[in-house]
């Protein structure tokens, strides 16, 4: 299994001239991670329907005990012949045809009866094997669990949403680096590895599902001390920014993948975009548990607001970066509890907020007007 390291490491071309001049104003302090990440259970596998289940046990179906065709009857055989040859029934098809004609005159109605009941059955069962109802194996829902918690780790990731109906096809999506072509033919059943719709629809409602996991997990991460379950308990301040980002770097990588402690210092110290990125989606994050409604999607908004920074100039991404620093900072780096700091306090910059600080635009230079003579 192999899993980019290059996601979260500061590269030789990192952001930090694009962060020059940042207040960053906090105080680095040891982490004390207390929460981590719980694991996907398996989903049953469901069945199809196949012919060999049924009560025939997949023998030959007999229409009618009175059935005894001698060998002389091959007047029949020869129109059975002949329709084939203009049909072309398939090999299923072929068989309950060749059955239910073939029976005394008494017994007609009765294979009438029984050969419309296979065909039937028959078209229910080709149906039912053009739908992707495979249970995807655990070498498939751990390739998919550890790539996505490195590309969590990604500041420079372009949606975390785990719809890719959402996104269009951005290629730094959380949706999308989770889908390499080389592991496909190892992992994939061959009913998985066809272009139909079904089985692209059960592919992408799988990996949703267990992306859904992982940013559940990094949810939990960033409202450390602050989100209270029946599981989670708050024994603390919120944690700082340092504090924060350390955790995620310590609990979110899969087991092959940990960090030293001094990996992850470089990391914190060094990466500004993480820093931001993170600071920003815990902003989100409360605000949303604070005061939104529970079914409201986080993860949206915090795609949408990236899309927007994409598209903006540096100077307005570096102002919107020091209000995230700023806001980030009067909340969490005081030592204070959840329940100590106000809830309208909560809030997130906007990008009003954000249009209000940008300087204003240089004059255009006087254009040197050389007066015509008369």
């Amino acid at each position: 299994m192999t899993i980019r390291d290059d996601l979260i490491q500061c590269d030789d071309q990192d952001d930090t001239d694009q962060f020059e001049g940042l207040n960053n104003q906090q105080k680095h302090e040891a982490d004390d991670p207390s929460h981590h990440s719980s694991n996907m259970q398996d989903t049953n596998q469901n069945t199809i329907f196949d012919l060999s289940n049924s009560p025939s046990g997949g023998r030959d179906i007999t229409m009618g005990e009175s059935v005894n065709l001698s060998n002389t009857n091959n007047g029949i055989d020869q129109v059975c012949d002949n329709l084939q040859s203009k049909l072309q029934l398939n090999p299923e098809h072929l068989k309950v045809a060749l059955l239910a004609s073939k029976c005394s005159a008494e017994a007609r109605h009765v294979n009438l009866v029984f050969s419309n009941a296979a065909f039937h059955q028959i078209g229910i069962g080709s149906r039912a094997t053009g739908q992707v109802t495979h249970a995807f194996d655990n070498r498939f829902k751990d390739f998919v669990r550890s790539h996505a918690r490195m590309i969590l780790l990604n500041p420079k990731l372009e949606a975390y949403s785990n719809n890719p109906h959402k996104n269009g096809t951005l290629p730094k999506t959380l949706y999308y680096l989770t889908l390499p072509d080389d592991w496909k033919d190892d992992h994939l059943p061959p009913a998985q590895l066809r272009d139909s719709a079904e089985s692209l629809e059960a592919y992408r409602d799988a990996v949703g599902e267990l992306l859904k996991h992982q940013q559940s997990n990094l949810r939990m991460l960033l409202l450390s001390n602050i989100l209270s379950t029946k599981r989670i308990s708050i024994n603390g301040p919120v944690p700082n920014r340092h504090e924060m980002v350390s955790s995620i770097y310590q609990e979110l990588p899969p087991k092959s993948k940990k960090m030293t402690a001094a990996q992850i210092q470089v990391q914190v110290h060094n990466n500004w975009a993480m820093r931001i990125r993170m600071s920003y989606a815990r902003l989100v994050m409360v605000h949303y548990y604070v005061h939104k409604a529970k079914k409201t999607s986080q993860w949206a908004e915090i795609d949408e607001r990236l899309g927007v920074l994409r598209a903006s100039l540096p100077v307005f991404q570096k102002i919107h970066a020091q209000l995230v620093l700023d806001e980030d900072f009067e909340l969490f780096s005081h030592k204070r509890t959840f329940l100590d700091i106000p809830s309208n306090q909560f809030t997130v910059p906007t990008l009003d907020d954000v249009h209000n600080l940008m300087p204003p635009p240089e004059p255009l230079a006087a254009a040197n007007v050389i007066p015509s003579g008369d």
